[in-house]
Order: structure tokens, then C-alpha cells, then sequence
């Protein structure tokens, strides 16, 4: 399947969305009613608001779905039961209503324009917009015309292996914020959001993923899917145009987080928590609360690893002593920064600097 396949393939209208075109709008209530119903009842005017393909078999042939919808404390929560990656076209021409998932959500807008409220407050969302979403946040969708298109990702954090989670989205603070996100170690309502419309390289892997994915003359290769995921999120940590939000309750403001993530990587190596919080005008207790309830980790924890990973690259780059190196990030005690620096990389500083030498006489 080549891009222009792809747009007629998705701009098709599939059958659901022809009945939908012309029906009239359906309440709240009837579309819970329709959603909680079994999905073996064909009578139904809406199952629901997606149309699924497996990765693990041919993309385009219509199956069962493996996911069911159950009803907790009035709000309907979406559990797959199979797949531990899907993904799917939503809809047209019918809202979904608010929902949540038990698994990690990525929601691409790859045409139109769509209205999406996230714990209580609505989202523009346009083209090229890409918004990651944590467990448990509620989200609905309201209905959408012809023109607009997009493209739900599901995964079960067993898609996601280690490699995935600490090497390619380790590697800086917003990486391991959406590594907490994969992981659900960030237990409250989080989500991200990417304003990724003038990124032609984020456009151009997810086509490369959905042809794949969607592509009816060959069955799909999730190892490809999964090679696309790495470049995709790899793309997403490169890219300045995005916005964090913590969400304690459903009438709650969100609080962006991304400027107080870009400050501890500027300011790392003298920067007090009380500082940044004098700063950013937010009492130190607020601030540390937030960041390790978006993170996972504290304060201290992250402005830690930011002076060894500095360390690190001194270590590789330059041919100070460990002493100095150690003092430089504000370690005067060289035992201690011996036992961290084994904690953190696994091999001591010596054995470190040892091992990018020996690649180098090599290379």
C-alpha cells in the first residue's frame, strides 16, 4: 500500500459510516445502551466508535473484536482482552462518549479537526496533532464530519519492551515521563499532547506504519510496526512543540509541566527545589508534589541523574580526572560517586571511560 492507497483507504466510507451519515443524533444514553450491548447483536445501529485491525493477522478482514466495554461509576471503560497492540480508525459521523481505556492510548488527527474533551476541558485538536494519553483519563469525541480522520493506537504496556521504555525514551526527562505514562507508573490522570502539524518526518512514519498496518494484499508484520514505534517516539522526544498536563480531578485546571522539565535539564547543576519553585511562583511542596506525580521520580531524583548523565559524557569527552569530574557536579565525597555512578550505568567510572576508548581505537 502506497501513501495515496492509504488517503483513499481511510477517506472510504466503510459501511457503519454510512448509516451514520444521515441518521439522526443519538443521546448520551442511547449510545452507552448501544456500546454496553453485545457486539453479536447485527440489528445495532453503532457498536463501537472504532472500526479495529489486528496486527496479528491480515489488517482489513473484519473479526470479532477482543475488547469489551464494562460501566464503572457511570463512565464507560474500554478493556482489551487479546491484542496487546491495535489500531484503529475512529468513526465518523457519531461522538464517542466519555470513556476511558485500561491500557496506553496515542490518538494521531491525520485530517480535519476534532473536539475532544479530556477530564472536563475541550481540546481543539487539528491536523498532525498527536495526543498521548495516560490509564483512567476520561476522554470523549464529539462527532466529526467526512473529512475528518483519526487514527487510534492501543497498546498493552507488554508491547513495550525494556529496551523501548529505558533506552529510547530514557535517555531525557520528558522521555522518562512518557515512559511513566507506557508504564503506569505515573498513576494519575496524565496526558501529552504534541502540536506536530509542520513535522514532516512524524507525518511520514505514522503513514509508514498505517500502510503497513492496513495494507489488505499482505498479512502485517508487527516487527516492522514496532521498528516505525521507534522511530516515531525517537522523532517525538526531538520535537519542542508539545504540552504535559496533570490532572488531579475532573474540575481541576491543567498544569504544563514542560516548562518546569526544561528548566531542571538548563539549570541542573546549582538548582534547589526551592529555587525552581520561587521561579516558577508555586510553593516548593506544590512544585515537588507535581513533578513526582508526573514522573514518578522526585525532585532530587531527576536532578541526580540529569549531574551523572552530564558526568557521563565528561567521562567520554574529555580526559579530566574522576576527582574533578566528581566535583564538578557537586560530589565531593569520591566513594559515594563511585557507588551511584555503579548504580546508574551498571560499570564504575573507570570501566566506563575504558569502554568508549577501546570502541574509538576500533571504529
Amino acid at each position: 500500500m502506497n501513501y495515496k492507497e492509504l488517503d483513499a483507504f481511510l477517506f472510504e466510507l466503510t459501511d457503519k459510516e454510512k448509516e451514520l451519515q444521515n441518521s439522526e443524533e443519538l443521546s448520551d444514553e442511547t449510545l452507552k445502551v448501544l456500546i454496553l450491548t453485545p457486539y453479536l447483536t447485527s440489528e445495532l445501529p453503532l457498536n463501537n466508535a472504532n472500526t479495529w485491525s489486528n496486527l496479528s493477522g491480515t489488517s482489513r478482514i473484519k473479526h470479532e473484536p477482543s475488547y469489551t466495554y464494562t460501566l464503572e461509576n457511570g463512565v464507560l471503560k474500554l478493556n482489551v482482552t487479546d491484542d496487546i497492540f491495535v489500531i484503529s480508525k475512529h468513526t465518523r459521523f457519531a461522538k464517542m462518549i466519555t470513556h476511558t481505556h485500561n491500557l496506553f492510548e496515542m490518538n494521531y488527527i491525520y485530517s480535519g479537526q476534532f473536539i475532544q474533551e479530556i477530564q472536563g476541558e475541550k481540546f481543539v485538536l487539528s491536523e498532525g496533532d498527536i495526543l498521548i494519553l495516560n490509564k483512567n483519563v476520561e476522554h470523549s469525541i464529539n462527532k466529526v464530519g467526512k473529512e475528518d480522520i483519526l487514527i487510534n493506537f492501543l497498546a498493552k504496556e507488554d508491547f513495550f519492551d525494556s529496551q523501548f521504555i529505558y533506552r529510547i525514551l530514557g535517555d531525557n526527562v520528558v522521555g522518562r515521563t512518557i515512559a511513566s505514562i507506557i508504564t503506569n507508573q505515573a498513576r494519575e490522570k496524565n496526558f501529552l499532547l504534541f502540536r506536530a502539524s509542520k513535522n514532516w518526518q512524524i507525518k511520514q512514519t505514522i503513514q509508514n506504519i498505517l500502510c503497513e498496518a492496513f495494507d489488505n494484499s499482505k498479512n502485517t508484520n508487527p516487527e516492522i510496526i514496532k521498528a516505525y514505534i521507534v522511530i516515531l517516539f525517537s522523532r517525538l522526544l526531538e520535537s519542542e512543540n508539545y504540552e504535559l498536563y496533570l490532572k488531579k480531578g475532573i474540575k481541576d485546571t491543567s498544569i504544563s509541566i514542560l516548562e518546569l522539565l526544561a528548566y531542571i535539564e538548563k539549570n541542573f547543576m546549582d538548582l534547589t527545589l526551592e529555587q525552581m519553585a520561587e521561579h516558577f511562583k508555586f510553593s516548593s511542596t506544590h512544585l515537588g508534589r507535581v513533578i513526582k506525580k508526573v514522573t514518578g521520580k522526585t525532585f532530587s531524583m531527576i536532578v541526580q541523574e540529569q549531574k551523572f548523565k552530564h558526568a557521563s559524557m565528561l567521562l567520554r569527552l574529555t580526559d579530566k580526572s574522576i576527582d574533578d569530574i566528581s566535583r564538578e557536579i557537586g560530589y565531593n565525597n569520591l566513594t559515594y560517586f563511585y557507588k551511584k555512578f555503579h548504580v546508574l550505568y551498571g560499570v564504575t567510572p573507570n570501566e566506563y571511560r575504558s569502554s568508549f576508548k577501546n570502541n574509538n581505537k576500533e571504529d
